[in-house]
């Protein structure tokens, strides 16, 4: 995804525990305020890793407007100076949905986007991010005439554990939604798209591609004697 149109305007930060295990839901009542140089890290960081062409929108079995995150975002859309009081609901809202055992307890962002990219287009775009996974860093710096290494834990800019890119687009059919997940892909812990994003497959060119590759695959399977094998 391109980044060079691509600004962040605001940002706000929450920590959001696991519920089931009693950790806390901690909530900042001010927006981030960082260098110009972390928010060009932090973009890196939060667009990099959408990549795919397959996309998703919001639903809720009785009625759009009941999908808690697509009402946030429409809000947010409607009046962007809203993000930091709507980022409160969505923090409360995924502490909600942190009810299994092996969700992990991280920092919650929440990202007003100007010009996002999306098929070419610029857009603005609402991202929801969620870093679980730390690690030991090193920090070596000089004092005097020689250099002094010290480690610290903390989240790196490396990896994205969760995310979502919400494009101001075909808001009447659930905006076009992208998602990243790189963690909790057991059945069990998919509260990230199902339980708190509640989204399901756009239907468009990729989503009827793989829809044909599919019904290939099944009936070459299906056809095609036991004793040869199928390769891709």
């Amino acid at each position: 995804m391109h980044l060079a149109e691509t600004t962040i305007e605001n940002i706000a930060l929450h920590a959001v525990g696991n519920k089931q295990l009693e950790e806390p839901l901690q909530l900042s009542h001010e927006l981030l305020k960082v260098s110009d140089e972390v928010k060009n890290a932090l973009k890196s960081y939060f667009i990099f890793p959408f990549k795919t062409d397959e996309y998703f929108q919001f639903f809720n079995e009785n009625g759009l407007e009941m999908n808690e995150v697509y009402k946030c975002a429409s809000t947010i859309f409607e009046d962007p100076d809203a993000l930091l009081e709507q980022s409160l609901y969505l923090a409360q809202h995924l502490y909600n949905q942190c009810t299994h055992p092996k969700i992990k307890d991280g920092e919650f962002y929440v990202v007003y986007f100007k010009n996002a990219v999306l098929d070419d287009e610029l857009v603005d775009a609402v991202g929801l991010f969620k870093a679980e996974t730390k690690d030991t860093f090193l920090k070596v710096h000089q004092e005097d005439d020689k250099f002094v290494v010290e480690s610290d834990y903390g989240f790196g800019l490396t990896k994205l554990d969760k995310g979502c890119l919400i494009f101001n687009t075909e808001k009447e059919r659930g905006f076009v939604v992208a998602v990243v997940d790189n963690t909790n892909r057991n059945a069990e812990a998919q509260y990230w798209m199902d339980d708190f994003l509640h989204v399901r497959q756009r239907k468009d060119e990729f989503y009827n591609t793989q829809t044909v590759l599919n019904m290939c695959k099944s009936f070459v399977t299906e056809c095609v004697p036991e004793q040869f094998e199928v390769t891709k």
